[in-house]
């Protein structure tokens, strides 16, 4: 088995006379203009070949691309879960779809199987055979889930394949949040550096867990180019990398671990190219993406009949969401600011749900005396957001909007989840908040299950995830393993 990391989520696996592909993201950006690929793909490895078979292991952007998969031919195969939510868009593209079950070994050719596991939200994983040697292609199916889910995934693997000689799991943040967040005090350098380290930890965990022969952090290859949001780069990527995490965790470990860049290559056990991650330059970055940056920061305008039908479409989405939307314990005032656009909208709850108005665009001083929470954005954004499936993806995973709070106790107040929940699209009512049952049940529930057993950390929990600069530089504590 011969293995080459093409970039971000993209593996060429040649087993068996034949060539598997997983995720191809290159052409263009995904996420409209928010996530770019950087470094650049490894293309040299695909010209000339046939691939046999493509894995699209989810329905995200970053995974399923359509714009990429266009490339290829029709007649091309693509691997997908049993029913996954994304396969019928694939199959609308005039693929053949194969969906493989997770107790089954999927035959591909002569001696070369592969089988694939849903875990949660839709996101799976990948394990090719060839004879006795396995690789696992995780992409983003497991560094984000719970201990729980974890151990269950790391023993049905290890039941399956004792031995793994191939792991590729993914790392990255993969969402807004907490970097498009701006509170009066935060240190957005240190709470960008602690999300990440989380993640890298969770990624040493599941490597722990499987004990491959090799193991590679691959599936974040992705850089920020809007100005808002250019800082994050280089406190996600180059302050600490999955690789020092295990090495600091599992010091006595005997597996190998390789932080890999695009063109790295390993055959049956051997390294053939050792191409490994390198550190980012800002400098270089724009040197090298210039037009994506003009591309990033150029955004259009809305007039007033764009905003017009914003508002009418953010109404439908209160009416529909009124139960849930009426009882959040409190009060706010939030605004909607559509970069380059005469209006904004203005969103006040009181006692019952929330209205909606359209408003002259105040300042950005004005605004932030006004409101609790400002929220900057693109109309195409969110109008997407609101008429298309999973179209919130892009403001939500992809960091397509600035959320701005007017001081700093408020974000404790989980505001921004109100209004996250009011900018998805949505057919029928959304349920209730605590679904029917009193909110002082629900709450004392909640205490005896923390007594019990405590609580995985809230990952969107705006308050506990900042540092602010008053608590000075935030280092994770390392427990390391006997």
């Amino acid at each position: 088995m011969r293995i080459t990391f093409i970039g971000h989520a993209s593996l060429l696996v040649e087993a068996g006379g034949l060539c598997v592909l997983s995720d191809p993201w290159w052409r263009g950006p995904c996420f409209g203009a928010q996530w770019w690929l950087h470094p650049a793909p490894f293309l040299e490895a695909l010209e000339g070949r046939r691939i046999d078979y493509l894995y699209i292991s989810h329905g995200h952007h970053d995974h399923f691309h359509s714009g990429t998969l266009a490339t290829f031919p029709r007649d091309t195969k693509v691997l997908m879960a049993k029913g996954s939510t994304a396969a019928p868009a694939v199959s609308q593209m005039g693929f053949d779809v194969v969906e493989v079950g997770a107790d089954e070994a999927f035959p591909l050719g002569a001696n070369v199987t592969c089988r694939i596991m849903e875990t949660q939200g839709g996101d799976t994983l990948c394990a090719i055979a060839e004879g006795d040697e396995i690789c696992v292609n995780l992409n983003d199916s497991l560094h984000a889930a719970s201990d729980e889910v974890q151990d269950r995934f790391i023993g049905r693997l290890a039941s399956l394949y004792p031995v793994i000689d191939y792991l590729f799991c993914g790392y990255g943040v993969a969402s807004h949040f907490p970097n498009c967040y701006v509170i009066p005090g935060k240190n957005r350098e240190q709470t960008a550096i602690r999300r990440q380290r989380y993640f890298n930890r969770r990624w040493a965990r599941v490597v722990e867990g499987l004990k491959p022969r090799f193991a590679f952090p691959f599936a974040a290859d992705v850089v920020f180019l809007e100005d808002d949001l250019c800082w994050v780069n280089r406190p996600t990527h180059d302050n600490e990398r999955p690789t020092e995490a295990f090495a600091a965790l599992s010091p006595r470990s005997e597996v190998s671990t390789f932080d890999i860049a695009p063109g790295f290559t390993i055959d049956r056990g051997h390294v053939v190219h050792r191409n490994l991650r390198t550190p980012l330059s800002d400098e270089r970055l724009l040197a090298m993406l210039g037009e994506a940056h003009r591309r990033a920061n150029r955004y259009g305008s809305a007039d007033d009949d764009a905003v017009r039908e914003i508002c009418a479409l953010l109404e439908r989405s209160r009416d529909l969401a009124s139960g849930y939307l009426r009882s959040y314990d409190g009060r706010y005032r939030f605004l909607i600011r559509l970069r380059n656009a005469r209006c904004a909208i203005a969103i006040d709850k009181r006692d019952g749900p929330p209205s909606v108005t359209m408003i002259d665009a105040p300042s950005e001083k004005a605004a932030l005396d006004d409101f609790d929470l400002v929220y900057t954005t693109r109309a195409a954004y969110l109008r997407r957001a609101l008429t298309e499936p999973f179209g919130n993806e892009i403001l939500f995973v992809g960091s397509g909007g600035i959320f701005q709070y007017r001081e700093r106790p408020l974000s404790g107040q989980q505001m921004n989840r109100e209004l996250i929940h009011l900018l998805t699209r949505r057919e029928h009512p959304s349920p209730l908040r605590f679904g029917g049952t009193p909110r002082s049940v629900v709450r004392a529930k909640r205490m005896l299950k923390r007594l019990v057993r405590p609580e995985a950390p809230d990952l969107y929990d705006v308050a506990a995830w900042t540092v602010f600069a008053d608590e000075g530089e935030w280092i994770e504590p390392v427990r390391r393993r006997a």
